[in-house]
């Protein structure tokens, strides 16, 4: 290994121990929240000064769909309030009509975009075949807005920036935008005055508690909305406030009536902030494992530490959805989710028989967890495939893709685009991303949630039509998930085959007492059904720096010098530098023909096979 990544690993290491502490371990779920100070560890289960349990049991009305839609168009002059404002209102409307508002943003507009990635939401348009019926100006459509919906939040985004994650809780719950002393117009009536509500609520905890006392079954999820804390600061714990809050995923949070939080500490061991948050997980009545849209990016240390969510709260019934991205309320609401494969094109699976003097691998591009990448750069890392492959003569080879496994219900036609766009290459595949259900630690869940997060993966591969997953797990906890989680996808008639592992960290081997020849295992489940959990295989550049970043010429070699009747895979991402074009076609005219390119799909068969299953 190249001391650099060394060095870096045991830093990561280091620093997450540290921000952990100790394995958290399971308790009851309900917390006392009550005190401001360190939590006093007793054991108290009261539950004064909590949330009503009493959640409103009225059905949801039958979702409407819009014939037509709007477009609002945000031009350069628009402040961050006002942008707010209006996807806020977008929101509102798609949650009253579904698809019947996007928002388009001038390219000059300044706003926080994360990681510096250009949103591309406009691009799905022209893709999705869909024109808009008219095009409204911001202040024409924020006029509308606030006397369709009655009223406002009214609140002050120069003194109240930080704590906007409870104001917009607040104003989505009460089915009305948010809107501040500073933008143009006036709210003249507030529904709520939040700059009086909250005048002795000024921190994360106090403003979130309240939300908690008096909203918390008013809402339907959680979201983890960042309003501008410094990612890289030196005291994690106590990040300054940098920058101006991003506006991606507001809208959803407003279709969906969502919980949003940023709690910095809320995953940290004994803060009372952790204590917060895991009462309103809790005691929300909301199915677990429970889905966190947005991101946790707070807790950097070689990596954000508690992305993933599981090892947040002692309760570890929690994973992420990635979807920082803009107009996921649009795609969301326009059409009935997808329930089945059958509602998608699929391209059609290999029939391989096993020969053992050939190397099998299958080469998997990675992050599709996340619903940012999904409309944005690995839409066109597929446009660049398609453009290579469509129609080919000889077909291109074998390229799977992860894909998030909500995009049936949160944007089946962006879901339906990639899969009649794979479907035209004959050679593009789909496999769930980490880790299957959700960007999670299932091995750190207790069993019940277990049990749920291996039944609804198994549910969602059979709508997308897989049988394959990769599966992270925290770098303590794979022997504990080989023992208990993984056995629970070999059964009969189970819908997942292969498992196919990344570590994390990425840099340390997740089975380091398997000899270097051993590149699977078979698992075998109580009535004799099997999987097979694959070693990992990392590539996420090609600088030739070190093992996960070799040159195409290197990775050939590498795959050539495998013995013969080997099957395996290798797990891709971006993050090192690596792109379609200077890593996968570079790479393929390289390959020597005793080394053959296949799905994950079919890289399980031929384990199986090679096993005598």
């Amino acid at each position: 290994m190249n001391h650099r990544n060394l060095r870096a690993s045991l830093l990561f290491l280091a620093s997450l121990l540290v921000a952990c502490g100790a394995d958290k371990k399971q308790t009851d779920s309900t917390v006392d929240v009550a005190a401001d100070g360190a939590g006093s560890g007793s054991g108290d289960t009261s539950t004064e000064g909590s949330a009503d349990a009493s959640a409103d049991t009225t059905p949801e009305p039958e979702p409407t769909y819009a014939e037509s839609f709007r477009i609002v168009r945000i031009d350069a002059s628009a402040s961050v309030p006002t942008q707010l404002s209006v996807h806020a209102c977008a929101g509102l409307y798609n949650r009253r009509e579904g698809g019947s508002i996007f928002v388009q943003t001038d390219p000059d507009v300044q706003q926080a975009n994360i990681d510096g990635a250009a949103l591309q939401d406009e691009t799905w348009l022209p893709a999705l075949g869909l024109t808009a019926a008219e095009t409204v100006n911001t202040t024409d459509f924020l006029t509308s807005c606030l006397a369709d919906f009655g009223g406002c939040v009214r609140y002050s985004y120069a003194s109240q920036h930080e704590i906007l994650p409870a104001i917009l809780t607040v104003a989505a719950a009460e089915g009305v935008p948010p809107l501040a002393d500073e933008s143009p117009l006036t709210c003249a009536s507030p529904v709520v005055d939040a700059t009086t509500v909250f005048a002795d609520k000024t921190t994360q905890l106090l403003s979130t508690r309240y939300v908690y006392e008096n909203y918390l079954h008013d809402t339907t999820g959680l979201a983890m909305l960042n309003p501008g804390y410094d990612r890289n600061a030196a005291d994690k714990a106590n990040p300054p406030l940098i920058d101006d809050m991003p506006t991606a995923l507001v809208d959803f949070v407003f279709a969906r009536k969502l919980f949003v939080i940023f709690l910095v500490n809320g995953c940290v061991d004994r803060n009372p902030e952790e204590n917060l948050l895991s009462a309103i997980v809790n005691e929300s009545g909301w199915p677990t494992p429970l889905g966190v849209f947005g991101y946790n990016d707070s807790w950097l240390a070689g990596g954000y530490v508690y992305e993933a969510q599981t090892r947040c709260l002692p309760s570890a019934n929690m994973g992420a959805i990635p979807t920082r991205t803009s107009n996921l309320s649009f795609f969301d609401t326009r059409r009935p989710p997808i329930t089945d494969a059958s509602e998608l094109p699929q391209t059609a699976p290999e029939a391989i028989t096993y020969d053992p003097a050939k190397r099998y691998v299958a080469f998997v591009i990675g992050d599709g967890d996340n619903v940012r990448y999904i409309m944005s750069t690995r839409r066109d890392w597929l446009q660049q495939r398609l453009d290579r492959c469509r129609g080919a003569e000889p077909k291109c080879p074998p390229l799977t893709w992860t894909i998030s496994p909500h995009l049936p219900d949160i944007a089946p036609d962006v879901l339906h685009w990639y899969y009649e766009s794979a479907a035209s290459t004959g050679s593009d595949y789909f496999m769930l991303p980490p880790s299957g259900y959700q960007y999670s630690y299932p091995g750190a869940m207790p069993a019940a949630e277990q049990e749920k997060f291996a039944a609804a993966t198994e549910r969602v591969a059979a709508v997308l039509g897989t049988h394959s997953t990769i599966h992270w797990e925290w770098f303590a906890d794979w022997a504990r998930s080989v023992n208990n989680f993984l056995p629970r996808y070999a059964h009969a008639g189970s819908q997942i085959h292969g498992i196919f592992p990344v570590n994390v960290p990425y840099l340390l081997e997740a089975f380091p007492a398997w000899p270097a020849e051993k590149k699977y295992q078979i698992l075998t489940g109580a009535d004799g059904g099997k999987a097979v959990l694959f070693r990992s295989q990392s590539w996420r550049g090609v600088d030739n720096s070190d093992d996960f970043h070799p040159s195409p010429q290197r990775m050939s070699d590498r795959l050539a010098a495998l013995p013969a009747g080997t099957v395996t895979w290798v797990y891709m991402t971006s993050d090192g530098g690596l792109s379609l074009e200077n890593f996968y076609a570079a790479l393929i005219d390289l390959l020597p023909p005793t080394v053959q390119l296949v799905s994950t799909d079919a890289a399980a068969d031929l384990a199986l096979q090679a096993s005598g299953n």
